[in-house]
């Protein structure tokens, strides 16, 4: 009986699929118990822009640094993102919060068949969730596509900052996945298809006069994967076929001020590849 009940918990706290969208229950949820914390200690969200087709080498670097982020007590949001289009517009892939710590309080409070239902539901949580975020995260590199013209990343910035300001959290961390080649109806890096070398300052002024700089409120730390990456398409001219130091630093400039004028900090810029961590 006691292993049947232990059996019944797990399915609860597990999705309707294992690799399914839907964030796992955490095991306070599944005995309606409160959760140590009102609200997580740290938050992930994960931006991946959809415009890129990523190498390995970048989609196991985010899968990594993800994966070794998720612990006990944080949450984390998987987002999709390109352009305004239907259907490539900013999108919540998955979301929720992993098992907080009990405390020794919270366990000697608990009756003995909830306390070995815990014990046991507790202990896979955490693994449950990180392959939901995973999962998550294959399904929005593996639904990119290079004939996306247009990537709205200062529009998605803007947006996602107004929500990610209201979230309830001690510490806020932000990964963006993308090249981070802006080309939108705001502001494109290119001209006649090829990647401009931009004027940092007056793409700033530009952005700032069509009130497109966001708000995260000061307490959000920036860490961008894949800028400047560069993947060969067809819609590209054969001479394009590399990005030099000065477009690329200055492209990275420009987001590192952005983001400061956001009121975010920024920890690493990737030009393509971080060699940090999350912290």
């Amino acid at each position: 009986m006691k292993n049947k009940i232990i059996i019944i918990g797990i399915l609860l706290l597990i999705p309707f699929r294992l690799f399914a969208n839907p964030f796992p229950k955490t095991s306070y949820e599944v005995l309606y118990k409160n959760n140590i914390r009102i609200y997580p200690s740290e938050v992930l969200f994960v931006f991946i822009d959809q415009s890129v087709l990523y190498d390995n080498s970048i989609k196991n670097k985010a899968y990594q640094m993800v994966g070794e982020w998720i612990a006990d007590g944080r949450a984390v949001e998987v987002y999709s993102f390109s352009s305004a289009q239907p259907g490539r517009y900013t999108l919540r892939i998955t979301g929720g919060r992993v098992d907080d710590a009990p405390t020794e309080l919270f366990i000697d409070n608990l009756k003995r068949s909830e306390r070995e239902l815990f014990t046991v539901m507790h202990s896979r949580q955490r693994g449950i969730a990180r392959r939901v975020v995973l999962h998550a995260m294959s399904q929005a590199f593996n639904e990119s596509r290079d004939e996306i013209y247009h990537t709205d990343i200062v529009r998605t910035v803007k947006e996602m900052s107004e929500y990610i300001k209201q979230y309830r959290s001690d510490v806020k961390n932000v990964l963006m996945v993308s090249d981070m080649l802006e080309n939108s109806q705001i502001t494109s890096f290119y001209y006649k298809k090829r990647i401009r070398l931009i004027d940092v300052d007056k793409e700033i002024m530009k952005v700032s006069g069509k009130n497109m700089i966001g708000d995260f409120g000061r307490n959000v730390r920036v860490y961008i994967l894949g800028l400047g990456f560069y993947n060969r398409t067809a819609w590209r001219p054969q001479s394009e076929n590399y990005l030099d130091s000065d477009r690329i630093n200055n492209i990275a400039s420009f987001w590192h001020k952005y983001f400061i004028s956001s009121g975010s900090a920024v920890i690493e810029i990737g030009k393509p590849m971080m060699f940090g961590k999350i912290h």
